[in-house]
């Protein structure tokens, strides 16, 4: 995933098929010296077959999915382009009607594609890079995977900084945390390690009693000596329900524990509740499919627990970098009895979507408080706008990250992921939140982590900081982000000030632009059950 994270739609799509007769009926190349005469012609690499169609539904999605208009011809050569990064003595350009790629003294022509032939520059960037390897040790030495990922992501940055592509093993790691995994709930230490560094609770090897600092000594009979700490990740992973046999050593005993495990779908939890004092803090570190089930049953547990004592609620959703968009308006629908939550669009017809939270559905009406800071983005960010623009939550911490586009993840034809930017974010009040993000009311950047919280609500918001956000034009978001950086910290002070604020119903009620004696009045009705 990218550094900041991706807004992810809840999509997995092939895009259509290519025929290989299609494919290799496209083009002819022919390698020759740089003679005038063309002497010296030489035979010509087949393309792989594979490549030629991971480069033709490559250039296919794109042109149809991304949110900028492009071409394929431009998609293919920033592709090829990005080959004298692995050998500077390689050029690929235009030259007349001809794509040339040029290595020392070497030229090999192709005659150019029209310009949205897929299929045509697939089979043109597959045949170009195999020429490469052929003529390049450096290419050649690349794994074939490895050099399609960074040629397709050379070329996607071209576009935008969020698209990207994940070569099969990546994704298969990136699909089981966003969509869960069949296996037994255990994270093992990093190489050449056997250790097992944590257990997921509630998971098969919770249940089976595996403890952390164990080590598995013998996996299926095999001895966990013989398998590379690659092939002994694989193999605990299975589908639901199968089994596997562990060896595991544990200290203090003589001989290894043998223990037969089922394996069960796990989604890797991404929400934790903590109990301060009269307040429920719900951290959410990612949104994946757990997440919405998960801030439902930590608003449950919160109720159950706390009862008439829980005054508030304070929503961290500082350094999450965001995932899947389905999970933010769950999120947000916890907190709204109807409303907008996002809205997008984009160039693809599909990309125009509304999302807004049922009415009428008993949404918690707590006090909220919502923290956020430089890292947090993409679906945390449109729950935070969410929030904000209804009224419903008080902002605190530094702006967001400020990544307002929507990717829709397209499964390859080996397996691999395409995660390609098709949407812009608006919110609720009808501003971008690309480029803009989340600017909070009450703001901690560059404060003292023992600053004075009640001092820092008393000041709050500053001038900039209280005007309307769908006022703004470029300039005034601007100054508006400066008066409130964004910062990574998970600050200590974002809490201190948050619980300042649950504990306060008048400031509360001024910060969040109601009136203070009716919504005084609210907060204690709400909190005296």
């Amino acid at each position: 995933m990218i550094a900041r994270g991706n807004v992810r739609r809840n999509i997995a799509r092939v895009p259509r098929a290519l025929t290989k007769t299609a494919i290799f009926s496209v083009l002819a190349l022919c390698a020759c010296a740089a003679q005038p005469t063309g002497s010296g012609v030489q035979p010509t690499p087949l393309a792989n077959s594979g490549e030629t169609e991971l480069f033709s539904e490559t250039y296919q999605s794109i042109i149809e999915y991304h949110v900028d208009a492009t071409r394929a011809d431009a998609l293919s050569l920033a592709a090829l382009g990005d080959l004298t990064s692995v050998d500077p003595d390689i050029t690929v350009n235009r030259d007349g009607d001809d794509i040339a790629l040029r290595r020392d003294t070497q030229i090999w022509r192709l005659h150019a594609p029209a310009p949205f032939d897929t299929a045509a520059w697939g089979a043109l960037t597959a045949t170009l890079v195999q020429t490469a390897r052929d003529a390049s040790p450096k290419v050649a030495a690349v794994a074939p995977d490895k050099l399609e990922q960074e040629l397709i992501d050379h070329m996607l940055a071209t576009l935008d900084r969020f698209s990207h592509y994940a070569r099969p093993a990546v994704a298969r790691e990136w699909r089981a945390a966003r969509d869960g995994y069949g296996g037994i709930g255990i994270i093992l230490a990093d190489a050449p390690e056997t250790r097992i560094t944590a257990v997921m609770a509630d998971s098969p090897a919770a249940r089976a009693g595996i403890h952390i600092n164990d080590r598995i000594v013998m996996l299926d009979g095999v001895s966990s000596n013989a398998l590379s700490p690659t092939q002994l990740r694989s193999r605990l992973r299975g589908p639901a329900l199968s089994t596997v046999v562990l060896g595991i050593q544990r200290a203090g005993l003589d001989k290894p524990l043998k223990l037969t495990l089922q394996r069960a779908h796990l989604v890797p939890p991404s929400v934790t509740l903590e109990e301060r004092g009269d307040v429920a803090v719900i951290a959410i570190a990612s949104f994946n499919q757990q997440t919405g089930d998960g801030v439902i049953d930590a608003l449950a547990r919160a109720h159950r627990e706390m009862g008439g004592h829980l005054k508030g609620i304070v929503l961290d959703l500082r350094g999450n970098p965001g995932g899947l968009l389905d999970q933010s308006v769950v999120v947000a629908s916890q907190f709204l009895d109807g409303g907008t939550i996002a809205t997008t669009i984009g160039r693809n017809p599909e990309s125009f979507q509304y999302f807004a939270a049922p009415a009428n559905h008993h949404a918690d009406s707590l006090p909220l408080v919502v923290l956020v800071n430089g890292g947090s983005a993409s679906a945390s960010e449109i729950v935070a706008s969410a929030l904000q623009d209804a009224g419903r939550a008080v902002v605190v911490g530094t702006s967001s990250y400020g990544k307002g586009t929507v990717q829709t993840v397209l499964r390859t034809s080996n397996d691999g992921e395409l995660t390609v930017t098709w949407a812009r974010l608006i919110t609720p009040k009808g501003y971008f939140l690309h480029h803009h993000g989340v600017v909070p009311t009450v703001c901690t950047a560059g404060l003292a982590d023992n600053a004075d919280a009640g001092v820092i609500l008393a000041k709050s918001p500053g001038p900039t900081l209280s005007e309307a956000r769908d006022t703004l034009d470029d300039a005034g978001w601007t100054a508006l982000r400066a008066a409130c950086p964004p910062a990574p910290e998970h600050d200590p002070l974002d809490l201190r000030v948050a619980r300042h604020l649950l504990e306060n119903p008048v400031i509360y009620a001024r910060l969040l632009g109601n009136d203070p004696v009716r919504l005084a009045h609210d907060f204690h009705a709400t909190t005296a059950h």
